[in-house]
């Protein structure tokens, strides 16, 4: 399964696989990762000030590993294997851009900005690309699409809701 992309209409199509655009949600992960890091008020530091203050940074990093290593599992697993493996991934890339979204509405709400904002614009891009070059073109079916986007988004909405809990936990 690849992407079909046109450089001049004229010419021939250049195909490439969408396992290359999985790749680049790693890429972007990683980046992401530094940016909830180094950038303004650390993600550590936002989420121990608003919701958690046991929030470490070994909770921080530990979450982020598990979840690199289930996304490059996934990805390995699908261009093994192919077929309904695409589901893995694609939930992956549904996950990282509604986490983005997130990211948008917190800088909205807080006024500040919310650690991990500007690398959401890579998920963006990488979401358009995966949408215009293989949902828009039917390389993939519609099924595994609102599949894969169901669960992407309920674990972006775990995500929140788990530091929504902690917020309650402690706060009481």
């Amino acid at each position: 399964m690849g992407l079909s992309i046109v450089a001049d209409p004229a010419s021939v199509n250049l195909t490439i696989p969408i396992s290359f655009v999985f790749w680049g949600y790693v890429i972007a992960y990683i980046i992401h990762i530094l940016d909830e890091s180094l950038l303004g008020e650390t993600f550590v530091g936002m989420v121990k000030s608003t919701f958690c203050p046991e929030y470490e940074w070994k909770h921080f990093f530990g979450f982020n590993t598990l979840l690199m290593a289930l996304l490059i599992i996934s990805i390995i697993l699908f261009e093994i294997f192919y077929g309904l493996w695409i589901i893995a991934p694609l939930s992956f890339v549904f996950l990282f851009t509604t986490n983005g979204i997130w990211h948008l509405i917190g800088t909205i709400i807080t006024k500040k900005y919310s650690p991990g904002l500007a690398t959401s614009i890579i998920y963006w891009i990488l979401f358009y690309f995966t949408v215009k070059y293989s949902f828009i073109n039917h390389q993939i079916d519609t099924s595994i699409i609102m599949i894969s986007g169901t669960i992407g988004t309920l674990l972006t909405v775990l995500m929140i809701s788990s530091f929504l809990i902690f917020k309650r936990k402690f706060k009481s």
